[in-house]
């Protein structure tokens, strides 16, 4: 029983790791698809610039298990619309974004088309929307009329998400759009893609925020049954012995599923908000060897084993119910909170700009 518990801890984490969630975008050149996708995972993987968009052919993006695919234009000379979809293997992207920031072109329009009526998602994004300006109308307003201008165009209604990726790089998501326009995609999604998109993504808002602590959540229980179960290093003064690789490994997923990059931490450790420097300090200090340890220690001679039925669909019943487990998954789950509080007093701030 206990083998077979092992091997279904790691066929669901091998399983994890291995899925992936493909992204197509396609658009006018300069509507912002770089900035886009940096706003949509956090980092800075699409090099930005003010050069007009020059794609002939097609560019890939990589973050943590979400791959962004750049589409070069459709039924062009060199990429005719009558093998696009074969070429470019459209029906293997989980969804598409139409990103746009000005007039929709006829070939976007058509293309889209052609994209619904072979049953694939695609949603519409009207980027660079802080540039959305008239006198004497509101931003609603304006809003109201492109999106009527877009579905008129493509012959049907269609939600259009409005985001601005102007000032995300400094952090500030608020009225940016990228959560909404987040959250729209990880419910399109199947449930293993939508853990994975979860993980991938920035936390750009609080159901992200929240379904970051939920995937975490079970990240801990499995590495911390693999670390129990491996049992290879003692604790100092404890009769317990635990795997340090496999919780280093659940630290170090923790914090990208967070986006606490060393450099983001460091920032955080003299950001002038006391709560933050406090929280980042912990999530630096435990993920060392030396951290880990004393974390370890301080929860081994104040054990108890609690109840343990939530656990045992994760790791088993003979997993979840050793003190191995129970001291590791409490370590694991003493980790992640500092890392979810320090992410959401992150997001508070941000959402403040």
């Amino acid at each position: 029983m206990l083998d077979e518990d092992i091997e279904k801890i790691k066929r669901d984490l091998e399983k994890q790791e291995k899925t992936e969630v493909r992204i197509a975008l396609f658009g006018q050149p300069g509507a912002g698809k770089s900035s886009l996708i940096n706003a949509l995972t956090g980092s800075n993987k699409a090099s930005v610039g003010v050069e007009t968009d020059k794609t002939t052919k097609l560019q890939e993006i990589e973050h943590e298990g979400l791959i962004f695919c750049d589409l070069p234009g459709y039924g062009t000379t060199n990429f005719p619309k009558n093998d696009y979809f074969q070429k470019f293997n459209i029906m293997n992207f989980d969804l598409l974004l139409c990103v746009t920031s000005g007039k929709l072109r006829d070939a976007d329009s058509e293309f889209f088309n052609a994209v619904v009526e072979e049953g694939k998602v695609c949603l519409f994004v009207h980027n660079q929307s802080d540039m959305i300006w008239e006198p004497g109308c509101s931003v609603e307003e304006l809003r109201q009329r492109k999106a009527a201008d877009i579905s008129s165009h493509i012959g049907r209604k269609e939600n259009i998400y409005f985001t601005s990726c102007r000032d995300f790089d400094m952090g500030r998501v608020a009225d940016s759009g990228i959560g909404d326009l987040s959250e729209a995609i990880m419910h399109h999604l199947d449930t293993a893609k939508q853990e994975r998109w979860v993980r991938g993504a920035s936390a750009a808002s609080e159901e992200i925020l929240e379904r970051k602590k939920q995937v975490c959540d079970s990240l801990v229980s499995r590495y911390a049954g693999l670390s129990a179960v491996n049992g290879i290093n003692p604790i100092p003064g404890v009769d317990v012995a635990i795997d340090l690789a496999s919780l280093g490994i659940m630290f170090k997923h923790i914090r990208a599923t967070y986006g606490l990059t060393e450099e983001r931490l460091e920032a955080y450790k003299i950001a002038g908000i006391p709560i933050v420097a406090n929280l980042a300090n912990n999530v630096v200090k435990y993920a060392a060897k030396e951290g880990l340890l004393l974390l370890l220690k301080q929860f081994a001679t104040r054990q108890t084993i609690k109840s343990v039925s939530k656990y045992i669909p994760f790791v088993g019943q003979a997993i979840a119910a050793s003190i191995g487990y129970a001291i590791t998954s409490n370590v694991g789950a003493s980790y992640a909170k500092d890392s979810y509080e320090l992410a959401s007093e992150v997001l508070k701030n941000n959402l403040k700009g």
